[in-house]
């Protein structure tokens, strides 16, 4: 995580001061059990995040001597792979072929599956890139394997026909769309990169009749995305969020989605423990936007959810205290973040 300014950290310490002793919504012993309860759900988040991208994940099948197939999908994209010339290791391999497919749209699967919107606008993507916010058009991982369960080499040539209204954009939201990739890290985390060719040139995603047009050589997470033009801000800052006691980056999230926008989310856990509050490592939430902030956590399979409608002013500490918050199940948090204004 970056330095912050000096003066960002002098006014969160400021404010832990000055609000530490006024909130008296939680008992001490009311927060003394939470934060035992919180110490055993290290990496819960994660196996619930986890467990909702096994939730999405659907399966096809085909013979890929017929040379071609299509599928639809529970959301209605439609997939066709070409299935001419498929290897395994490099050898030649016809046969049946089972793909694994994934679609995510919405800012309650967004969140539910731990899949934020944010890539590095030029490069690859490594431990010091600077990430910025992304809108998308839907995120997919595929995967395509023998009946042995052996993986088929990249190089199969498919397409996605995806309908721009399940993203919620129309005219303007669906133009200069291009495709983004990503790999998962140790704790399940996708870094979006452009998909580029070896002389660096992008993947567009042209729209025809309603729908994007991916066409794709390579599996893994694919996402139809462009950077945030951010047109209209002229000034942009960091937050911070004071939560309960217990919670900090070993248990919980903090997502940022703009209102009345279903496609954009961001998100972090940086958490400074001088402070006890968690540290918007970007900077880069622009002075005056309204967004909706997302505050997660787990308890016993289960998610603790808090959500506030802000608009940003300027190093803003957004508080989030023990009434905000509730315990939901992946039904219930994904309607409540899907119903968020």
């Amino acid at each position: 995580m970056k330095i912050k300014s000096l003066f960002k950290i002098a006014l969160a310490v400021l404010f832990f001061t000055a609000c530490s002793s006024e909130d008296n919504t939680v008992s001490e012993n009311d927060n003394s059990s939470r934060k035992e309860n919180l110490e055993g759900e290290e990496n819960a988040l994660n196996a619930l995040e986890d467990s909702n991208r096994d939730n999405l994940r659907q399966y096809f099948k085909f013979d890929s001597r017929e040379g071609k197939a299509k599928f639809i999908s529970k959301k209605g994209v439609e997939m066709t792979v070409f299935s001419e010339n498929l290897t395994v290791n490099g050898d030649p391999y016809e046969g049946t072929v089972f793909v694994e497919f994934i679609e995510i749209f919405g800012i309650g699967d967004m969140v539910a599956t731990g899949m934020p919107t944010m890539g590095v606008p030029e490069g690859q993507a490594n431990e010091e890139s600077e990430l910025a916010p992304l809108i998308t058009g839907g995120q997919f991982y595929i995967n395509m394997t023998t009946e042995e369960g052996q993986d088929i080499d990249d190089g199969v040539p498919y397409t996605l026909d995806v309908p721009t209204e399940l993203s919620g954009g129309e005219g303007e939201d669906t133009e200069g769309m291009i495709v983004w990739v990503g790999d998962e890290d140790e704790n399940g985390d996708v870094v979006w990169e452009k998909d580029t060719d070896e002389e660096g040139n992008e993947n567009d995603v042209p729209v025809e009749d309603d729908s994007f047009i991916v066409e794709m050589l390579s599996f893994g997470w694919v996402n139809i995305d462009k950077l945030e033009s951010l047109d209209g801000f002229e000034e942009f800052t960091g937050i911070w969020v004071d939560a309960p006691d217990g919670f900090n980056d070993t248990n919980s999230m903090v997502y940022m989605s703009y209102q009345g926008q279903m496609n954009l989310l961001t998100g972090f856990n940086d958490f400074n423990y001088g402070v006890d509050m968690f540290d918007d490592p970007y900077d880069n939430i622009p002075v005056g936007a309204q967004f909706n902030v997302i505050f997660t956590s787990s308890q016993g399979g289960q998610w603790i959810i808090g959500t506030q409608q802000v608009t940003i002013v300027g190093n803003d500490v957004i508080v989030f205290t023990q009434a905000d918050l509730s315990i939901v199940s992946d039904p219930a948090l994904i309607a409540m973040l899907n119903s968020l204004p």
